[in-house]
């Protein structure tokens, strides 16, 4: 073998052993870490309801006309009885009338569905329950609720969601203290931390979800977060 093919030979076996030092210095390195997943959670009570319902009227195919002059008398006299319980006019939202033929088994058009919804949003939530739970209003009318219900908001979340992150991160820290100082080690400088995903339940809940869940059936409510955090180690 040649001077000029040894030298090759030899600077080749350098190269590759200064990459697997390098390679095995990095594997140390990336094991003194701690991976540490920190939690916080919080109730609360909602300070905003939206009543969603939908009036329905039906009729004959000879009385369409008549049936939406009826549903605007009716939409309209909820609108003042809503006014009279104090809900301002602005917190009443009308939406236009959608219309759904009904057919024969022959496809023929035989009757209409009439509907309308109204979504009421207000931060008086003790007198839309009262109101949304009494039927007095409706069955006086001789009015069918096609659809009722209520959802309970938060107006303040932004802001709950960041104290939630940083105490989610504090329990971090404070957990690799412990592990840190049980196993005698000395813990270094967060590397990295990765916020998971909030969970709205109602209170006591285990209900998880890997895209996060926003209930808003309830009026207590009980809101979570983890924060995934990295240390290094001394």
């Amino acid at each position: 073998m040649s001077n000029g093919n040894s030298r090759i030979l030899g600077l080749s076996f350098i190269i590759g052993m200064l990459l697997i030092g390098l390679f095995l210095v990095k594997s140390k390195q990336e094991q003194k870490t701690l991976r540490i997943v920190g939690y916080a959670n919080k109730q609360f009570v909602s300070d905003l309801v939206k009543w969603n319902l939908t009036v329905q009227k039906n009729t004959e195919i000879n009385g369409l006309s008549s049936a939406y002059k009826s549903l605007s008398s009716d939409i309209s006299a909820f609108k003042q009885y809503m006014i009279k319980n104090g809900i301002p006019e602005k917190e009443i939202n009308i939406q236009p009338v959608n219309s759904n033929p009904m057919y024969n088994n022959y496809g023929q058009i035989t009757s209409y569905n009439l509907n309308q919804n109204v979504f009421i949003i207000t931060n008086q939530i003790d007198k839309i329950e009262e109101l949304a739970l009494n039927p007095d209003f409706f069955a006086e009318r001789g009015l069918l609720l096609q659809m009722s219900n209520l959802s309970y908001l938060y107006t303040k979340l932004p802001d709950m969601k960041k104290k939630l992150l940083a105490d989610a991160t504090t329990d971090a820290l404070e957990r690799a203290k412990e592990i840190s100082s049980a196993a005698k080690v000395s813990l270094g400088k967060m590397q990295e931390a990765r916020a998971g995903v909030f969970q709205i339940t109602e209170p006591y809940s285990t209900d998880v979800s890997d895209y996060g869940i926003y209930n808003t059936s309830t009026r207590n409510k009980s809101i979570s977060v983890t924060v995934t955090a990295i240390f290094g180690l001394k």
